[in-house]
């Protein structure tokens, strides 16, 4: 497994809903994990792929893959061609598009970071909000800079062994 490969396999089980779910820890979007599958099944396929192919292929729901591929679509990361035998297809090389791209275009990145808002009766000093609104912005600043250096290219690169 390359290191990409490994940083973002660490990453989808990273992100999002911090000490919101049970195991405490972060995951990805639905629709971000959705999209970044359906992205590179598109770039395995090397052709137009139908959205029901590709639901079929990645044993994903119809509906909600159209409404991602609308959106990655908008984007300009993918196209889609009209008529019998059309369908989805990468807009641009797999060199020039990366995760961060995909998961922008479906969540808006990853700003979910933040503190819980403060009441009279929070235990939290405000010195100390300030300070860990920091950390999360640093958290979120890592996590885009790391995304974005990861093309889809090198994600579908065979590990070495």
């Amino acid at each position: 497994m390359s290191i990409y490969q490994r940083c973002l396999l660490t990453f989808l089980t990273f992100h999002s809903n911090i000490g919101l779910n049970k195991s405490n820890i972060m995951r990805v979007s639905k629709k971000a994990y959705y999209g970044l599958r359906s992205v590179a099944a598109l770039a395995r396929h090397g052709g137009e792929f139908s959205v029901h192919e590709l639901a079929k292929a990645e044993d994903m729901p119809e509906e909600y893959l159209h409404k991602i591929l609308q959106s990655l679509r908008k984007a300009g990361l993918v196209i889609a061609a009209k008529g019998q035998g059309g369908g989805y297809s990468l807009a641009r090389d797999t060199a020039d598009i990366s995760v961060w791209d995909i998961v922008t275009a479906l969540d808006s990145g990853f700003k979910n970071f933040s503190p819980p808002k403060l009441t009279r009766t929070s235990p939290y000093p405000k010195l100390t909000h300030c300070q860990t609104n920091q950390i999360w912005k640093t958290l979120e600043h890592s996590i885009e800079t790391t995304l974005a250096k990861i093309t889809l290219a090198e994600l579908l690169t065979p590990p070495l062994k």
